[in-house]
């Protein structure tokens, strides 16, 4: 059975004196500005690729790939040619991949994930999958793996047990006339026919399916379970597995949970919710009670909804109607145009319905930041200071709850499962030499966690860092392209899809300020547009369509 778990802030950690970021005239210096031989290779949206997903991929996807376990940093160029970024801030060319032919289509841009001994897996974006593996001399020796599928890859792991590495693509297909993820576990097992030949074939292949966003995907160090953060419940495809009765009574447990106590949604001026009347009160009249900051609906003296709401309403423009088992409420907000993270504070049991008009405007918004066109709407005119509490966020657009969720790879059973809500979306995730990291928005900060080894059952995630006030800044960067943070948890950075990058110190425990940096990097063409950050200790290394940016953080 799914064990719901709470992920609860350390209050120890949270900083509630904290005031803001403080603009810092000290110069963050480029340490070396490297142009590159060609051009960073970038696939470009193509006619068919049109749905929010797909836009929202290509806009958002980082064409720098960090090595956690070296701290070195890779990138693809238009030849297909693989470099590698070394500590020390030299070029290596390491592998040429083939160049593909015109019967191979590309659907995506090029993807590279790590293991700690030394095994790299390249996706072409096609259906071609690469594996190097470098020994210690530096040669390198390269598979092309077989029965390979168009994604982009999320995670890779190498089972040293099992002499197995998994490797969870990402895609987006259409379902019965919708667009949804697709994602895609392919087991390979490394087979030795001698000393000096071995190849690597699939063994096993997993297809899951999510109505929605995929966030964070994450494969335990014994190949066994997978975590996942995502708009909703992910589905294995009836092909893969024979599902049990205890896997099929955990679904069933599953959907139980997520029957929302109502629905609600809005736009810039008004919220509408939905509840749904009990089939024994039918003929019962409900009894509103809506006041400036809080909400009730009863009937005969059955709660259906009550608490604190998040922000502010009109009340007395509020109005209802009711059509036997549903009672639909219609609401003004007290301030135009601030979105609304939730309905009733810390309530999870309401569902917020997405908001067809605002998903388009995100549309549009997300669609610049994956064309070369300088002038693309978004392009200028994002501000360099502070942020707007009534910005649109796209978490709220969205309107879609995120669950985290680990798995059982070989069951297809949810053994745990945390329901974030609509409000805590996921900022970043950064991998780590031993687990990984998820920064997660907590009302106005930003928190970051880390998961740890599941003992007896009890799925550990701790909260290890707090950024105060990040949420509330992340949000008001409508220009933002990558959110990423040092492996010490130093600092964040938010780096725009052209020029500017806005760097934030955490701050000492309660402090009420803290640093803020911007970077311009002066340039303002299309050979300028930020393709991929990575953020190291010491530097944030910034790669464009034809140079390379080490910026000095620290000393």
């Amino acid at each position: 059975m799914t064990k719901i778990i709470e992920l609860r802030p350390d209050r120890s950690l949270l900083n509630p004196r904290f005031e803001k970021y403080q603009f810092s005239p000290d110069i963050v210096p480029v340490k070396s500005e490297i142009s590159l031989e060609n051009d960073v290779y970038r696939l470009e949206l193509n006619p068919d690729q049109e749905s929010w997903l797909e836009v929202r991929l290509f806009a958002l996807h980082n064409h720098l790939f960090t090595n956690p376990y070296d701290t070195s940093c890779w990138f693809i160029d238009k030849e297909h040619i693989i470099w590698r970024v070394n500590k020390i801030g030299t070029l290596q060319k390491i592998y040429k991949l083939r160049t593909p032919n015109q019967s191979s289509k590309l659907l995506y841009n090029p993807s590279i994930g790590f293991t700690s001994n030394n095994i790299v897996v390249i996706s072409n974006g096609g259906d071609s999958l690469y594996l190097l593996k470098e020994d210690h001399s530096g040669q390198v020796e390269a598979f092309l793996l077989e029965e390979a599928e168009p994604g982009v890859i999320l995670d890779i792991r190498y089972v040293q047990t099992k002499s197995q590495i998994i490797i969870a693509l990402s895609s987006i297909v259409d379902d019965n006339g919708k667009k949804c993820t697709k994602l895609v576990l392919l087991f390979y097992t490394l087979q030795q026919y001698d000393e000096k030949q071995n190849t690597f074939h699939l063994s096993n292949k997993q297809v899951l399916k999510v109505r929605g966003t995929v966030e964070y995907v994450f494969i335990e160090e014994n190949g066994d379970h997978l975590h996942s953060i995502c708009q909703n419940n992910i589905i294995f495809e009836s092909d893969n597995k024979k599902i049990t009765e205890n896997s099929k009574k955990n679904i069933s447990d599953k959907e139980h949970i997520k029957i929302p106590k109502y629905c609600w949604s809005q736009d810039e001026d008004s919220l509408t919710v939905w509840v749904k009347i009990p089939e024994k009160y039918y003929q019962s009249q409900a009894k509103v009670n809506v006041k400036s900051n809080e909400i009730s609906i009863t009937v005969n003296d059955d709660i259906l909804i009550q608490g604190e709401c998040q922000h502010r309403l009109d009340e007395k423009l509020t109005t209802w109607k009711h059509e036997k088992d549903t009672l639909q409420l219609d609401l003004i907000k007290f301030e135009n145009g601030l979105m609304w993270n939730e309905l009733i504070k810390g309530d999870t049991g309401g569902e917020c319905l997405p908001n067809e008009s605002l998903a388009a405007e995100i549309h549009s918004r997300l669609a610049h930041l994956c064309s070369e066109n300088p002038n693309a709407p978004g392009g200028e005119g994002q501000p360099f200071l502070g942020f707007n509490s009534e910005q649109l966020e796209e978490c709220d657009i969205e309107g879609k709850e995120n669950i985290f969720q680990r798995i059982n790879l070989t069951s297809q059973e949810i053994t745990h499962q945390a329901n974030l809500g609509t409000n805590n979306h996921v900022l970043f995730t950064n991998k780590m030499k031993f687990g990984q990291t998820i920064c997660l928005r907590h009302d106005h900060d930003g928190c970051l966690w880390i998961t740890d080894i599941v003992k007896d059952n009890v799925w550990n995630i701790k909260h290890t860092t707090t950024f105060p006030g990040f949420g509330y800044v992340e949000a008001s960067k409508s220009n933002k392209k990558f959110c990423i943070c040092s492996p010490d948890g130093s600092y964040v950075a938010i780096i725009e899809h052209k020029r500017h990058v806005f760097l934030y110190e955490r701050p000492e425990n309660n402090s009420q300020i803290s640093k803020q940096w911007i970077v311009d990097l002066e340039y303002d063409s299309p050979s300028s547009i930020i393709m991929g950050a990575v953020a190291t200790n010491k530097y944030l290394i910034i790669l464009t369509k034809n140079k390379l940016y080490h910026l000095q953080i620290y000393p």
